[in-house]
């Protein structure tokens, strides 16, 4: 090509190179400083569409683990307070047992018959008062859904979970637990025990549910650990890699200005021409 001085071809396609340079470096930059690959959708738009979707379903994950957890700490307060009830329960089957032995007189069984009614005034009081953020756990037979899971499917994302009534009338069947007497004692004292096996009926719900919540946890902890890997292969920068290529681009990056300004010279050349 001829030297010209209007037009300098060489300077023009050095500039060219030297600004696509500084655009990749400018690129490379601003993903080392965020640590991602995927900056924007002309970076890779499939990485990005499903490694957002990944990102949303990793927080979702997250929040059912903590439901799961709280579902556990409301199991485990209606258990604690079954677990009192069942010791009062066992006092109140003593209590029939001795009333119901001839060598007690009225008076005697009185004194056993006001323990035991206060006892069982105590098994409503705890029935009515426990509770987990408002709701009574222990009153009656309520029906709750934890949620479990990322979708809005119930089969696949809820765990139900039905509530029992655990005062004393709806345990003892509507059984008398009156001692007063030694007829009476001995008749308190089968109420007592259909009572004490209904309360293991229900606790034992309680544990079902609990042991399901952990592995359910569990579940949910290892599935948000993958998907999180997932999003970070598809979005997270490989530091090492970019590194190596941003020095690459400021080595480029320098030879263009070095090249640059040589080609900005060759003008001068024809100068010498004319002397």
């Amino acid at each position: 090509m001829g030297l010209g001085v209007v037009s300098n071809y060489a300077a023009n396609v050095a500039h060219r190179n030297l600004v696509a340079s500084d655009a990749s470096a400018t690129n490379s930059l601003s993903k080392l400083s965020s640590g991602k690959r995927v900056m924007n959708a002309r970076d890779d738009a499939a990485s990005m569409a499903i490694g957002a979707r990944l990102n949303a379903e990793v927080g979702a994950l997250k929040v059912a683990t903590t439901n799961a957890s709280q579902a556990g700490a409301l199991l485990q307060v209606m258990d604690g307070g079954m677990n009192t009830i069942n010791d009062i329960l066992v006092r109140m089957k003593q209590l029939a047992v001795q009333a119901g032995s001839e060598n007690l007189g009225a008076t005697e069984r009185g004194y056993i018959n006001n323990e035991a009614t206060a006892l069982g005034n105590e098994i409503n009081r705890i029935a009515a008062d426990t509770e987990f953020n408002g709701v009574k756990v222990l009153n009656s037979a309520t029906a709750l859904a934890f949620k479990i899971g990322s979708g809005a499917t119930a089969a696949e994302d809820d765990l139900s979970f039905t509530t029992s009534d655990n005062t004393l009338a709806t345990l003892t069947g509507g059984g008398a637990t009156a001692m007063g007497t030694k007829a009476a004692a001995d008749i308190a004292s089968a109420s007592i025990d259909t009572a004490i096996n209904t309360l293991q009926t229900n606790r034992a719900a309680v544990g079902v549910n609990q042991n399901r919540l952990e592995f359910a946890a569990q579940n949910l902890r290892t599935i948000s650990e993958n998907s999180e890997n997932a999003r970070s292969v598809l979005i997270d920068l490989d530091v090492a890699s970019e590194m190596a290529s941003f020095s690459s681009k400021q080595v480029l990056m320098q030879s263009g200005i070095a090249m640059l300004g040589q080609a900005n010279q060759m003008p001068q050349n024809l100068l010498r021409l004319l002397q």
